[in-house]
């Protein structure tokens, strides 16, 4: 066996083979041919490596809907919603123009091409009409939106583009209904095969006549129905979805076409729950969503799922959004580097055999299941170069907390809530230190750091001595955090965890047991929602539990942030901008070391947050922190003004969650505002199995050091105090 080397990097296990693949890994985006990309040996293995070309992110999860909605956009709803509600033809081709304009500059791939559609038929001949619609999936398409004189299609306009009552509402993101509007606008939208090649899908892919195959993500049955007329009426379809809407939809739609060979399935925690096993399972804009899931052990769950769902040497095939490079349109929403992909199937049993790109914004991915164990972690003989980020087992490089598709808790989470707020009701000892021992076990185990430490907190001060309680609020910081959490019999808190844990509802056995429900519906913790009766938004919640956790009482406990802050060592009258400042943690402690003569910014694009921040000035005297309304594309920070830019638990989500246009402009603002010899100080959270780490997304050091040199920065120190958080100083290249 030889090693591969990249520069001062080995590799062990690899053999000859592998310096082809590496080659070919490289060169990200050359297919669109046709052809295979290349074919691999499934006995070989995928580089343990992947070079970062550019300062695009490796990966994509969707974008603020405050940069995705364009002013092109918004216009052509607006003339498209004039049609439907006055027949003004004239609208309706000004759409179809404006679509013609935007739609190859700003969106390739997503709702335009469908609405142009809509656009196109309006304005057809009945003949025309007719020959749009020979189709049967797309003619049930345009029937459901335009039942009841197209509501369906008003209700999504309105809410994606913020029409009307919506005028100065966030799109709602987090709402089931709207979720499936989304997804059937962009899934089953008419115009697929035009952007996507979807014929050019389907001729590679393994599929023959009496193939069962498992649609895992399906959605509202784009690629379903084209698989039941392959596999014909020896072979099955398993639609599977989380989604009730889309698991509805499929089901009528197979009922009416009278298709007997498709099988639609709500999936759950339980598994795929197939009657057959599967020679396919397909993923499609999927992937990139199970990559980075917040916890390792649903990952593992679900991809063993398909493991089990498979025939022995079954067939997986993925398809996702490339990450585009070479100044072509990338895809309008996420993406995924495949190479991420294929690095970690490998680590599950699953060898890459093929891989298609018929365009450059979309790859296809087939993978054969490989008997046997599946393949250890792997190690570095040498240290990593800058330009590289090692894949040395099915850990992802990335992971993100999705709060805002279904709650961020667990079971064990949620009883432990539910024993808290009833020690807050009653006060008694015996309850209290009920619900202190259960966070006690708890924290180590599933929730380092965040909310759980901050109750912790509360349970320690309610059965503390009267002098106890006097000196755990000293600091006029926490009594500010105190008061405000404690103010009306700790109503905030209670009202907090009854509905950040649905604390109503009966999920389970032991609520059933406690309300006396013999019989209860089960729920998918993805449904939950906030019900409307409570007066409560999904980002009140969030803010709320923003409060919680970042001035938490015990943050110095578990992150060392004197520590952190000792190492940084802010010079009297230096400058600082605290950049996502939340309620204030860094801005206060930054504003005792840079003392009277220095100058705090305090950053960030929440309105209540800086308002809090402002308040505990203007009471506490401190008069050297200024408040600065950032924007996610802009610090807002004068040019030349600080010495510091400090981002602690942000840049993940710069990285994951910002359009490249938007993440160039905002490190370009803080290449702007640094003075000479200044420093950008990032602290984020190491990637560790999730018994060890932190509560919450984190990120592979390595990618933030890749990116940012292709920004012009370089890694000028860093330490780590905890496992579960490091800190990066960085310097301009001059």
């Amino acid at each position: 066996m030889k090693s591969l080397t990249c520069k001062n990097y080995r590799l062990k296990k690899t053999d000859v083979f592998t310096a082809t693949l590496v080659c070919c890994v490289l060169l990200a985006a050359t297919a669109g041919s046709g052809s295979p990309a290349w074919a691999a040996d499934p006995t070989s293995e995928p580089p343990r490596f992947i070079r970062i070309m550019s300062k695009a992110s490796l990966i994509h999860l969707g974008s603020l809907d405050s940069f995705d909605i364009t002013e092109g956009g918004t216009k052509a709803a607006e003339l498209i919603f004039d049609y439907l509600f006055n027949k003004n033809r004239v609208s309706c081709r000004k759409a179809m123009e404006i679509y013609d304009h935007i739609i190859p500059n700003e969106n390739f791939g997503g709702e335009y091409t469908a609405l142009q559609w809509l656009c196109e038929f309006w304005l057809a001949s009945k003949a025309e009409q007719d020959a749009m619609q020979a189709d049967r999936v797309i003619a049930e398409w345009h029937k459901y939106l335009a039942q009841d004189n197209y509501t369906p299609l008003k209700t999504y306009l309105k809410q994606k583009y913020h029409l009307m009552e919506w005028k100065h509402k966030k799109t709602p993101k987090s709402e089931a209904g709207f979720r499936f509007l989304e997804d059937f606008m962009l899934f089953n939208n008419p115009r697929r095969e035009r952007w996507e090649k979807t014929s050019l899908i389907m001729k590679s892919l393994p599929l023959k006549k009496g193939d069962v195959v498992a649609d895992i993500g399906c959605g509202p049955g784009y690629y379903t129905f084209k698989f039941a007329d392959i596999v014909g009426d020896t072979g099955h379809v398993f639609a599977v979805d989380t989604n009730e809407q889309h698991i509805e939809y499929v089901s009528r739609l197979a009922r009416q076409f009278g298709l007997k060979n498709v099988e639609a399935l709500k999936s759950d925690e339980s598994g795929l729950k197939l009657s057959k096993k599967a020679d396919v399972a397909y993923l499609c804009s999927l992937y990139h969503i199970i990559y980075t899931l917040n916890n390792d052990e649903h990952r593992d769950k679900f991809i063993g799922n398909i493991k089990s769902a498979l025939k022995p040497g079954g067939t997986l095939v993925l398809i996702d959004n490339a990450l585009v490079e070479d100044k072509k349109l990338p895809y309008h929403g996420p993406y995924i580097a495949k190479e991420m992909v294929i690095n970690q199937l490998w680590y599950y049993g699953f060898r890459l055999v093929n891989t298609y790109q018929f365009i450059p914004q979309r790859y296809v991915l087939v993978f054969k299941l490989q008997p046997g164990p599946e393949p250890p972690s792997a190690t570095l003989t040498e240290p990593l170069p800058p330009d590289c980020v090692p894949t040395l087992s099915k850990s992802p490089l990335i992971h993100a907390l999705m709060t805002s598709h279904g709650p961020a808790f667990t079971e064990s989470g949620r009883r432990a809530a539910r024993i808290f707020r009833e020690a807050l009701e009653k006060k008694d000892p015996q309850t209290i230190r009920k619900a202190l021992d259960t966070y006690k076990a708890l924290i180590p185990k599933e929730r380092f750091g965040d909310e759980y430490t901050a109750f912790q907190w509360f349970c320690e001060y309610l059965l503390a001595e009267p002098a106890e309680k006097e000196k755990m609020l000293s600091s006029w910081f926490v009594r500010e955090y105190f008061d405000r959490l404690s103010a009306d019999d700790f109503q905030l808190v209670k009202t907090y965890l009854r509905y950040k844990y649905h604390l109503d509802l009966v999920l389970d056995d032991e609520d059933a047991a406690r309300t006396g429900k013999a019989k209860f519906k089960v729920t998918s913790l993805e449904d939950l929602e906030i019900p409307e009766a409570s007066g409560l938004t999904q980002s009140q919640v969030n803010e709320w539990g923003d409060y919680i956790a970042f001035n938490n009482p015990n943050r110095e406990s578990w992150e060392k942030t004197s520590k952190i802050l000792d190492f940084l060592n802010i010079k009297p009258g230096s400058r600082v901008a605290d950049v996502g400042c939340g309620p204030g943690y860094y801005t206060f402690k930054f504003s005792e070391r840079v003392g009277p003569d220095g100058l705090v910014y305090a950053l960030d694009t929440v309105q209540g947050m800086r308002d809090y921040v402002t308040k505990l000035c203007k009471k506490h005297g401190v008069n050297n922190v200024r408040l600065v309304a950032c924007r996610e594309n802009d610090t807002s920070l004068p040019s030349g003004s600080v010495d510091l830019i400090y981002l602690c638990s942000l840049y993940h989500a710069l990285y994951l969650t910002s359009m490249e246009y938007v993440k160039d402009s905002f490190i370009q603002s803080v290449k702007r505002s640094l003075r000479k010899n200044g420093r950008l100080v990032v602290v984020d959270n190491s990637v560790l199995p999730v018994s060890q780490r932190y509560y919450g997304p984190d990120i592979a050091p390595e990618l933030i050091i890749a990116q940012l040199k292709h920004y012009g920065f370089r890694l000028a120190d860093r330490a780590q105090f905890i496992p579960q958080r490091y800190v990066l100083v960085f310097e301009l290249e001059r």
